[in-house]
């Protein structure tokens, strides 16, 4: 089987990845995508992570659960500690180690590999997908290839460009504004049966690195 990793804090799951993981499946072959939220993300700051682990998996599977080709593994949530992708993949692997395996992810994330732990190593072990929006620029990529044996491991892929993130999701929340639609129907009614991401916007403005306007709220 062609499985892909798809990992991430998932803080929340919204429709941007759902359309990244089917667009990759299809343009890569691949038989199956596990989603793959992070327990303790190694490079944010732990207070930067709005939802619990519990309850950002709970919404990846809710997202998943109507597409046979997707499934959900807890393996960095379970570890109870932060996992590298290049600790994460093997351990994968080692439970069918016949498949062959990709890592998908944003072509932004891509473009910083230089600076994640053991790049090359990670490249041995998957091939990178890096999705991408039309008509974006993948000279962004080129600086890769002086740093990285394993350059020609990285596949770039055209997505639809949807522009949701996880952050604008959270303050519009904040805001009292509806999120509906920017996730997957199963999320929107976690989010508001648990009334996640309710809290302090000021706050989550200024974690963010967003500065203050005169008067804001």
């Amino acid at each position: 089987m062609r499985v892909g990793i798809f990992g991430g804090t998932f803080d929340p799951v919204h429709l941007g990845h759902m359309i990244i993981a089917e667009q990759v499946v299809e343009e890569m072959r691949l038989d199956k995508v596990l989603f793959v939220p992070g327990g303790i993300p190694p490079h944010k700051a732990a207070s930067s992570v709005r939802a619990s682990a519990e309850d950002r998996c709970e919404m990846v599977h809710a997202a998943v659960e109507k597409n046979d080709r997707f499934e959900v593994d807890r393996i960095e949530i379970d570890a109870g500690r932060a996992m590298h992708t290049v600790e994460t993949v093997p351990l994968l692997k080692e439970k069918h180690p016949e498949n062959e395996w990709f890592f998908v992810t944003g072509a932004d994330e891509v473009s910083n590999l230089l600076t994640w732990k053991e790049p090359d190593r990670l490249l041995e072990e998957v091939v990178m997908v890096a999705a991408t929006r039309p008509g974006s620029d993948l000279s962004k990529l080129d600086h890769l290839e002086a740093g990285l044996r394993n350059f020609d491991r990285i596949f770039p892929v055209e997505c639809s460009r949807v522009d949701i993130s996880a952050t604008g999701i959270r303050r519009r929340i904040l805001q009292g504004k509806s999120v509906r639609y920017m996730v997957p129907e199963g999320v929107y009614e976690i989010i508001k049966e648990k009334k996640l991401y309710v809290g302090d916007l000021r706050r989550q403005r200024t974690e963010e690195g967003e500065p203050l306007k005169e008067g804001s709220a």
